[in-house]
């Protein structure tokens, strides 16, 4: 039986189905459309940065300059580096060093510079934790070229020469402290470009917005000794037991900043020196910026008065210990440590290896039947300074002395910047009692001038 009704449901059907399979054509034909569009745009914006590229490799100099050693310490980068280059002296109105992009954008930095006959050599800093400030570079991608500024016959000229690394380290990567829950990864490298079958080196910095990895960190907290190593003991009192409590204090505060911060120990533990799980190797394998080792003075004297020392690197620039040492006496109401050994400035000590403690590690390396240490009096003496920092501060434990481990850590050009701290004299009554009783003040004191130094704002 015919049945009308059957067979208009199906037109209807049939109309739907053409309906949504013409809609589904016309969307298709829209995406790909964009797409195509998009490539276009792209394969566009890419043939530009090519040309952009190029023609900045044809601007630069045939000169290269011979990079000679890069550093990265705590969170400055310094270089140095040599230019062999006939100019005249009298022509030259300024030499600075240059971050450039291949849109033209260049950030100058001051470096500081003397010519040797036929040699131009540079450095951004004699101090190690000062240069080039790599938390202030905006994102971008940047070659890094020596820019010179000369006038000849009154007419002003800027050259440019690419650096050529001529170091044994090839790459580096570089995690910004935490702001806001932001950081960049800058990564430093070297590399070679090729215009009309010539080969030219170049050293290039390239800044990008990166969430941090779980294993990176902005500062460690060393709670110092533990376990069996008690430190320092007055009565029941036990120094690994105090500084433990100061430095969860001041993880808490450091993190309710917006820091990512990591303890060696957060329990009464014995930890090694070196080793992957050492005290000193720590900060280095999780990438931190700074490294704070808390510890209590005594001595066999009875004291009446103590107080605190901060201790620094001898080729650093000292403000951050300063300001430690100048807030913790402030705000914990204590003083400026009496002892004049190692002795800066109030509260500011340098440590470093003393003649005799030289010969006398000459001597064992000798007894001991191995190549001593290449150590000198500008050597570090607390290793929690000298290994943290790399070949910034000359760290040196290489496994040769079968009597510790390795610092796997010892040769790099990336340190992270250390400081120990001497909250007080546990043999002085009145440190012992105020570093009991006023913990908060230590805490907020030594928390404050992190934030200062790092311009962390709350």
């Amino acid at each position: 039986m015919y049945n009308s009704k059957n067979v208009d449901e199906k037109k209807v059907k049939l109309n739907i189905n053409f309906k949504s399979k013409k809609v589904i054509y016309v969307v298709a034909i829209f995406i790909l459309l964009i797409a195509l569009i998009y490539a276009l745009n792209n394969t566009t914006s890419i043939k530009e940065e090519e040309d952009l590229t190029e023609k900045l490799f044809q601007s630069v100099e045939v000169e290269l300059v011979d990079l000679e050693k890069y550093i990265i310490y705590g969170t400055h980068l310094n270089m140095n580096g040599r230019l062999s280059i006939n100019l005249d002296e009298s022509t030259i109105d300024d030499i600075s060093l240059v971050f450039k992009d291949i849109w033209g954008n260049e950030h100058s930095y001051e470096i500081e510079y003397n010519i040797d006959e036929e040699n131009i050599r540079f450095s951004t800093s004699p101090k190690i934790n000062e240069g080039i400030d790599l938390e202030n570079i905006p994102k971008g991608d940047y070659y890094v070229v020596l820019k010179i500024g000369t006038t000849i016959d009154n007419l002003q000229t800027e050259k440019y020469y690419l650096l050529d690394n001529t170091t044994e380290y090839d790459k580096v990567e570089y995690y910004t402290i935490t702001r806001d829950n932001k950081n960049n990864k800058i990564d430093i490298y070297s590399d070679e470009y090729i215009l009309d079958n010539i080969i030219t080196p170049y050293f290039k910095v390239d800044v990008r917005k990166s969430n941090l990895p779980d294993n990176v960190y902005d500062i460690v907290i060393d709670p110092g000794h533990g376990g069996i190593d008690s430190g320092a003991i007055k009565g029941n009192y036990y120094e690994s037991n105090i500084v433990l409590e100061h430095s969860l204090e001041l993880k808490k505060q450091l993190e309710q900043s917006g820091l990512k911060v990591k303890l060696v120990r957060d329990t009464d533990v014995q930890i090694d020196s070196y080793g992957e799980e050492g005290r000193a190797v720590i900060p280095n394998s999780v990438k931190a910026k700074y490294v704070f080792s808390i510890h209590l003075n005594s001595n066999e004297q009875l004291m009446t008065r103590g107080g605190v020392e901060i201790y620094s690197p001898p080729n650093a620039n000292l403000e951050f210990s300063k300001l430690l040492a100048d807030n913790i006496v402030n705000i914990a109401k204590t003083t400026y440590s009496p002892n004049p050994i190692f002795k800066v400035e109030d509260g500011i000590y340098v440590r470093n290896y003393t003649e005799s403690e030289l010969k006398e590690a000459n001597n064992y390396a000798l007894q001991k039947g191995y190549k001593k240490y290449n150590i000198t009096t500008d050597t570090p003496y607390l290793f929690m300074i000298r290994e943290t920092g790399g070949i910034a501060t000359n760290a040196y434990i290489d496994g040769r002395n079968k009597n510790y481990g390795i610092n796997n850590y010892y040769n790099s050009n990336i340190g992270v910047e250390g400081y120990l701290l001497e909250l007080g004299f546990m043999n002085c009554k009145k440190d012992l009692n105020n570093i009991l009783n006023n913990k908060k003040a230590y805490v907020e004191a030594i928390s404050i001038s992190i934030k200062q130094y790092l311009n962390i704002l709350e």
